[in-house]
């Protein structure tokens, strides 16, 4: 195609028709040009087309990984209640007889009181859209707004668990060493190593202790506001669910 324009052109200028050469380039250019539009416009087209495609599928998996989030914390706020209850009954055995405190299973309430649980969400698609930068593809949609919200309140969240979990590592079971038994409280697992514990103290003195309330009732504040993330949590999770559904139905 090329040489056969180049032709016509060399073809004019022998004959010296140099105005109709000068109208034949400028159409030429036009042609050239209007070529070039039309490539472009082709380009884009494919390109939103491939976008659309990588944006729905990025949404899919999405709304996968949330469904999967919402079990994660519905699991993990049932081990944050069982905490709670557990606690709330210790805290209601403080001033009591030596009688009565016999009486109860203390050891698994102690057990119970520290949740051994973690919370681990997926975050594969999220991670994924965030760090390949392709959060534009969701410009002008909702879910942008609720993934910038999801990395905030997980970062918020994240902060409560490490509290709480400063909290007990550090205040509440450096506390009851002197008073309790760890071999008789981890019984409660079947671990290899717990069981009957030849030296166990009397648990009666540390229930007479009012700094071991005020250790319960501030576990009891920090467990509280880790329900709270996950109040928050699940209003978002539920948020973003209905967000990706129609299209992940698509």
């Amino acid at each position: 195609m090329i040489k056969f324009f180049r032709g016509i052109r060399q073809q004019l200028l022998s004959e010296g028709k140099t105005p109709k050469y000068f109208k034949y380039a400028v159409g030429e250019i036009i042609l050239v040009v209007i070529g070039i539009l039309i490539a472009l416009q082709i380009n884009n087209w494919n390109q939103d087309r491939l976008n659309q495609l990588e944006k729905k599928d990025l949404i899919s998996k999405l709304h996968l990984e949330f469904k999967s989030n919402k079990k994660v914390v519905a699991n993990f706020r049932i081990e944050e209640k069982k905490a709670i209850n557990a606690l709330i009954k210790l805290m209601s055995f403080v001033g009591a007889s030596e009688e009565e405190l016999l009486n109860h299973n203390l050891d698994s309430l102690f057990f119970k009181s520290f949740p051994s649980n973690e919370i681990a969400f997926a975050n594969n698609a999220v991670h994924s859209i965030v760090q390949n930068g392709r959060l534009n593809l969701f410009e002008n949609d909702s879910i942008s707004s609720l993934l910038y919200q999801w990395n905030s309140l997980s970062e918020i969240s994240k902060t409560r668990y490490e509290k709480l979990d400063s909290w007990s590592n550090d205040h509440f079971l450096p506390f009851l060493l002197p008073h309790i038994s760890f071999k008789e409280m981890d019984s409660n697992a079947n671990f290899k190593w717990a069981g009957t514990s030849k030296v166990k103290p009397n648990y009666y003195p540390l229930f007479q202790k009012v700094e071991f309330e005020n250790l319960i009732d501030n576990s009891l504040w920090l467990h509280q506001q880790v329900i709270f993330r996950l109040d928050e949590t699940d209003l978002l999770i539920e948020d973003i669910l209905q967000a990706t559904e129609p299209q992940a139905n698509d």
